[in-house]
């Protein structure tokens, strides 16, 4: 049987990271969460860039579908999720210089706060994004990227960990072995967060 080209998942490669970036951006155009860092939707490619080049791309667990209309950012066990400051952080504040840019940081620092404190204190893989682009959604395409990187963990014998950002999401996680282990509400107006963890398979 032949796999469609959206179901067909591969690790990405370094020079993939700019079409797995913006497939993230258009897929979260309309998440809460980004949605309240901040309300210009055109830079949600830029955080997503900033956060696969300075940790992501070079821990080897980024997925893209050969169709280029999917992507997932993972990263492997034993590695903090917390990234070092890197240069788009500066093209970020040109782009949003006629303002948000000091929402966008001290929210962003909130959400780091309460995401670190919720990591299971044993080694996991972590998921932080998982999406497919806008026109391309609900034809399984974030089933078969979840698949391939639970197959990862599972060939280590290691939990999975997300935080889903969207509750209409939550569904298709606990379908693959995901259970809700907590959540919390983000300060100044923001959303509600869901923290998932899978046990080792």
């Amino acid at each position: 049987m032949t796999i469609p080209p959206e179901h067909d998942v591969q690790l990405a490669r370094a020079d993939d990271m700019v079409t797995a970036t913006d497939i993230l951006g258009s897929a979260f155009s309309h998440d809460p969460l980004f949605n309240w860092l901040s309300e210009r939707p055109e830079i949600y490619s830029d955080l997503f860039r900033l956060e696969a080049e300075s940790l992501y791309k070079q821990h080897h667990c980024v997925y893209l579908n050969r169709e280029r209309s999917g992507a997932a950012m993972w990263l492997p066990p034993g590695i903090s999720t917390k990234s070092n400051l890197h240069w788009r952080l500066l093209l970020l504040g040109w782009k949003l210089r006629k303002g948000g840019f000091k929402r966008l940081l001290s929210r962003g620092d909130a959400l780091g706060k309460v995401t670190l404190a919720e990591h299971p204190a044993e080694p996991h893989f972590y998921l932080h994004s998982i999406g497919a682009s806008l026109g391309h959604q609900g034809r399984g395409i974030g089933s078969a990227l979840l698949k391939a990187g639970l197959n990862a963990c599972d060939q280590q014998g290691a939990i999975a960990y997300l935080e889903s950002t969207n509750i209409k999401n939550n569904p298709l996680y606990e379908r693959y072995g995901f259970e809700v282990v907590g959540d919390a509400t983000l300060p100044d107006s923001g959303p509600t967060i869901w923290f998932m963890k899978r046990t080792a398979q």
